[in-house]
Parts: C-alpha cells; structure tokens; sequence
C-alpha cells in the first residue's frame, strides 16, 4: 500500500460527525427551480380549485338540471297499455329515481372527498406551525390527531389553539355536510306524456233525430241508469286527489266509454263536454206570488202522474217544468235546437219537517214561515197541497238564471278510470240533447240524494248545495243520452297522451345553499391557514405524513443522561407525557427535529449526528504509521472527537471496540 495514502486511510475511518462531513462535502443548495416553484403552488393550490369546481358544479347541477325534472320509478323503459287495451313499451329509456339519489349522494361523498385531500394533512401542518410559533406539549399533539380538541394548556399561545380548534372542527363537520345535500330532495308523484298509437272513438251529441222519443217513458229509465251510475263514478270522492273543491265548481266531468285501458292522467285531444252554469240564484220570499197554479200542482203528489218529489229525498230539488215532470226546458227561440240554452227559471228544493201529533194531513199552513234557509236570507217555505206523507215536505223556491249547452274541450285530462275532466270553457255551444237532459235532472237529483255516492260533501248553504247538485245530474244526463244513442249519432276520434308515473324532483334551495355555505366555510379556513403557514419559518410540507416521520424525534422519546428510551408509545397503556411542549428546529445542514422545552428552565435535549465507523486497518500498519501521521491526526481529532477518545484511539494496544469503553 503507498504511503502517502496510509494517513488519509486513517482519517478517513475515524469518528467523523455528518455535519463536518456534509459542510466540507456539500456545495450551497441551489435556489429553486421555476419548475419546483410552481409545482409547490400546484400541491398548495389545485385541491382547493378542484374542490371549488365540485361544489360549483354539483350545486349547479341540483339546482339547474334536476330541479323540476322527472324521472321514471320502476323501469328506464316503462310499458303501457293502449287504448284496445295492448301492451307497448316508451321508445326511450329515462333514468330512475333511485338512480338521481345514489348519483346525488355519490356526488356529496366525491364532494367530501376532495376536500379531504387538502384537509388529510391539515392537522399534522397546523402541528408544525404550533410546535414552530411557541410549541405544543406531546399529549397536545396525541389529541389533535385523534381528532380530540387539546385542553389549553397544553399550548403556549392561544393563536395555535385556535388554529387547532378551527382545524379539527372543520374536518369534523365536512363529514356530515353530505345530508344537507341529500335532504334538499323531495320526490312528487308527476307524469310524463307519451303519444298514443290508437285514437279513441267518443260520442258528441249531435245526431238528428233526438228530442221527444228520449223524453218518454220508454226511455227515461235506462237513460236514468246509465246517468245514475255515471255520475256515482264521476262525482264519487277519491282520496288520492282534490275532487271536492268549493262548491259550486266550475269544472265538467264526462264517463268515457272505452277508456277503461287509459292510465290515469292520460289526456285527450279534444272531447266534446256538457256544462251548465248558474249566473244568478236568489231565494224568493213569498212563493206564492211566483208560483203558477201547473206548478203547484207539480209539487204536490198525485197518483196518475210522476213527480220526482213522491220519494222521501230531503234537499231533493229541480227546475220547475213547463209542462210536467221529464220533459226539458223549451229553448228560447223556438225552432232553434242546436242553440245554448239561456233562461231564468223557478227551482223548488224540498225540505221535510216532522209534524206535530194532533196536526191534519191536509193542512199546509205548518211549513215554517220566516225561515232562514240560507245565512242572511229568510223565506216563507211552500207547503204541499193533499199530503199523507207523516213527514211534512215544504219547498223552498228560487229564481235561478242559467246557461247549458256543451263545448269542446281541448287537452281534457283522465282524471280517474274512464273520467275525463275540463276546465270552463269560454263560450258554449248548443245540443239537441241539452234540453232533455235538463228536463231529467229532477229525478237524477232524488237518485244522487238516495245514494249519497256523488253528493257534494263541502257544501255551507243550500244554494251551493243546489247549484252542484243541478249541474252534476245534468252533466251525467248529457253523457247518458249521448251513450244510449251511440249506435245512431256521431263519432269524433281524438288522440290520446299516454301518461306514465313518474316522480319529479322539488329541490329545497335553501338546503343546498346550506351545503355549498358549508363548504366554501372549509375552503376559507383552508386558504386562511395557507396565508398563516406562508409567514412561518418552515416551506409549505406537501406531504405531511412523510414530513412526520423523517422528524427526529429522539428528544422526545428519549432521556438525555442515558440515551435510553423514556417511554414506548409502542406499548399498550403507555402514558404519553405532558410535561415540557415540543418545538420544531432545523439545524445547519436542513434536517429538522423535534425538540423538548421544560417549563422549568430551558432546557433542551440535543443528540450529536456523528456516525461512529468501524477501522479495517491492522494494528501493525498503524504502529508503523504513527510517527508520520501523528500531527495531521490530532489535528482533526481535536475538532471533532472527545479529548478521552483522541488519547485512546492513538493507543497501538487498543482495539476501536476497546477504545469506546
């Protein structure tokens, strides 16, 4: 071996520290690059832009897409029936609602999880700003983590409580902000409109030879059937739907033949409607100045003749005829059937009171006089003439001015199984079968009164009670004619919007606003503290979790005097101390420690970075060499090594194991 590389062996494998071997070693640090600059700005700054553009965008897409939309409920591509009755599926597929929920509540969950890619670190970077700004004590830091708010004293200064305290409580509550999200919905029942491959064949009243053959007896009766049963389906109270509105309504309803396949809500093109509405109703106060001698004795019960009021119906009523009961109101201008009627005519409603014992049977002098039939209006009610009835019938009589006809409803609504629905028209139109229609509402009035199945059940005054009542029994009257005579009168065929359940969305704003406040409140606390951070000592840690455990942490965990280990947290059970707060150092060459500061004094625990290396030379080579190399040695020695080491380690007799002892 040359000589001259004897003496550089030795030093070389002496105990050398890391920081004299880095000073001699390492050139200064270059300054940053332009591209690790923005690539610190990108970690600091693009989890904050993408968890604004997620709120953003899922708060948009609640608000602007979904809002008001709906959405099938038991399949993407739904099947209907048709008008004959076949089966037929949607020509395009639609999401579910169960679909819109999971991607709502996914899209909340994303939402959180984003934000929790810059608040993961948040904690361990708010731990290094105390430990850096006046420290934190090591059970301070236990708690934190654990997502514990620490008690106060464990901090030097409130500033890095409150850092702390802000800290955990934001990635707390980001957790739970996801339900103000997935509240904000609430699912109505809707439909939506699809167009109907078979039209539907409907009556319209405007056949010829109507008019006095419908107004027998040979065909009041099945017409009276067929307009009893219509209207105990057309008027019978449902509970899925407001059908009872305030009385008098101004709607018209229609029994539909061959609509039975038609889901509900379906709606027709154009359905021609019967309609009857009141303009005037006023109670007369003395019926006897009003009522003929023919009409008088219309209201009273005679053997030979049919009378609608000879049945026990109380609130039982009708329009007064011309001639007798069963045949309709004469149109105005005679000659003229296809006109709207337009008339005033009197309305007797019969009203029972019980008699006296001792009161004869022939009097009618008992009907009340001054009677409040309605709130504010008094009359003297009409009794009947011959009655041997053991109920007394009195008649209170109107003077009503009205309008029936039909007219055609345009985009008529299925409102039930075979029940079509529309709304008032602006003008009406005539038809021949209005005036014997009108004529057999009397006795449909008595039939809907013995059933109670399509009665009005909101009435408050008998004048409301009236008017429903009337309009109802003609409107079903109509519907009937129409129907009886279908083989012999027109058909119209209109098209048919096939509706299929669905469930709409109705998003609650201000829950969504809730949830976007919420989180643009996390997003403020994270850019506060990227502002704070920016005045510490300390660069910006993009990875915490590896920050963390390259920290030389020795003084923590270790008893300066020995070297040994004070406490385990390796251990079950251990007890993490409290006593002193951990400061955060960088000594010369960069590497960073956590270091302990007691509350008693300042004392600090400090541990050298030497590297302790093991000699390979032989004892013989370095007798040899002592005398040449002895004055550069000691001269490195001195700086460097304890003064017991140096005399020992110059010793040819002892080994470097004998020489640490």
């Amino acid at each position: 071996m040359n000589d001259e590389d004897i003496p550089q062996s030795h030093v070389s494998h002496n105990y050398l520290p890391v920081e004299t071997d880095i000073e001699m070693r390492s050139d200064p640090p270059p300054p940053p690059s332009k591209t690790s600059t923005w690539r610190v700005k990108l970690s600091k700054y693009w989890p904050f832009a993408a968890h604004l553009t997620l709120i953003a965008l899922v708060s948009m897409t609640c608000l602007r897409f979904l809002d008001g939309r709906a959405f099938n409920v038991n399949s993407r591509r739904p099947r209907y029936r048709e008008v004959d009755g076949s089966v037929a599926y949607a020509t395009s597929h639609a999401p579910l609602q169960s679909d819109i929920t999971t991607a709502v509540s996914l899209a909340a969950s994303l939402t959180r999880v984003v934000g929790g890619l810059w608040a993961t670190g948040y904690i361990w970077r708010c731990i290094f700003v105390a430990m850096e700004r006046g420290g934190i004590s090591a059970k301070g830091v236990s708690q934190a983590t654990s997502n514990r708010p620490p008690a106060p004293r464990h901090f030097t200064r409130k500033s890095n409580m409150v850092i702390i305290y802000l800290t955990l409580f934001a990635t707390f509550a980001i957790d739970y902000f996801s339900a103000a999200l997935t509240g904000s919905f609430i699912w109505e029942a809707a439909d939506t409109q699809i167009p109907g491959k078979i039209p539907l064949a409907i009556s319209n009243g405007t056949a010829d030879p109507v008019g006095e053959p419908f107004l027998g007896d040979k065909w009041k009766s099945p017409v009276l059937s067929i307009a009893s049963a219509s209207a105990s389906i057309a008027w019978i109270p449902q509970s899925d739907s407001l059908l009872n509105l305030t009385e008098p309504s101004t709607t018209s309803r229609r029994v539909i033949r061959g609509a039975q396949s038609i889901s509900t809500n379906s709606t027709l093109a154009e359905v021609m409607m019967p309609y009857f509405a009141v303009d005037a109703f006023e109670w007369v106060r003395d019926p006897h100045q009003v009522l003929t001698d023919r009409q008088i004795s219309l209201l009273s019960a005679t053997a030979d003749e049919y009378s609608p009021f000879t049945i026990l119906a109380n609130n039982s009523g009708g329009f007064l005829p011309d001639v007798k009961w069963g045949e309709g109101p004469q149109t105005p201008v005679s000659g003229f059937r296809d006109m709207p009627i337009s008339e005033t005519r009197l309305f007797a409603l019969m009203i029972y009171f019980s008699p006296p014992p001792d009161h004869p049977s022939s009097s009618i002098q008992l009907c009340p006089q001054n009677y409040t039939i309605d709130p504010g209006s008094q009359i003297n009610l009409f009794g009947s003439v011959n009655s041997s009835f053991s109920l007394l019938p009195c008649f209170g009589i109107a003077n009503v001015s009205y309008r029936a006809g039909v007219f055609s409803g345009r985009n008529c609504k299925i409102i039930s199984p075979n029940v079509v629905e529309a709304q008032a028209p602006s003008s009406l139109i005539g038809n021949p079968f209005t005036s014997g229609a009108l004529g057999l509402t009397p006795a449909l009035v008595t039939n809907l009164i013995l059933s109670t199945y399509a009665i009005p059940l909101n009435y408050t005054t008998r004048r409301n009670l009236a008017i429903e009542l009337t309009s109802r029994a003609y409107q079903a009257a109509w519907a009937a004619s129409s129907d009886f005579t279908r083989a012999s009168i027109n058909l119209d065929t209109t098209t048919v919007q096939i509706a299929l359940p669905t469930l709409r969305a109705k998003v609650i704003h201000w829950r969504v606003y809730l949830w976007v406040a919420l989180h643009l409140w996390v997003l403020a606390l994270g850019l506060l503290f990227v502002y704070v951070q920016s005045h510490c000592d300390h660069p910006w840690v993009e990875d915490p979790t590896m920050a963390v455990f390259w920290l030389d942490t020795r003084a923590v965990l270790t008893k300066s005097d020995r070297g040994q280990l004070d406490w385990d947290p390796w251990q079950p059970g251990t007890e993490i101390s409290e006593d002193g707060v951990l400061i955060l150092e960088q000594n010369e060459a960069g590497q960073r420690s956590v270091q302990v500061k007691r509350n008693s004094g300042s004392r600090q625990r400090r541990y050298s970075d030497s590297i302790r290396l093991r000699r390979r030379m032989p004892p013989s080579s370095f007798t040899a060499l002592r005398e040449e190399g002895r004055e550069s040695v000691e001269t490195l020695m001195e700086t460097s090594v304890p003064t017991s080491l140096q005399t020992n380690s110059l010793d040819p007799t002892r080994t470097p194991e004998n020489s640490a002892e």
